[in-house]
């Protein structure tokens, strides 16, 4: 699933440098995700694993992300 969610991470942003990605790494303070990239994010998470927000993306790390594909993937 990580590294699934770093192919997206990718698209979001190329320049990403995903070598040191965990699960505890932060969208906002380690990858430097503002407001579009968050939300290209999770359209890149809908369209990927046929989920959807109700409600705005609140994650603050990728583990947030997993628990919540995880709980709610069909």
């Amino acid at each position: 699933m990580l590294e699934k969610l770093k192919e997206l991470m990718k698209g979001v942003d190329p320049e990403l440098n995903l070598d040191n990605v965990t699960l505890e790494t932060k969208l906002v303070d380690d990858l430097h995700f503002d407001s579009l990239g968050i939300m290209m994010f999770a359209m890149a998470i809908e369209d990927e694993f046929g989920i959807s927000f109700d409600e705005p993306m609140n994650f603050q790390t990728v583990k947030d992300v997993v628990d919540y594909i995880e709980a709610n993937k069909k």
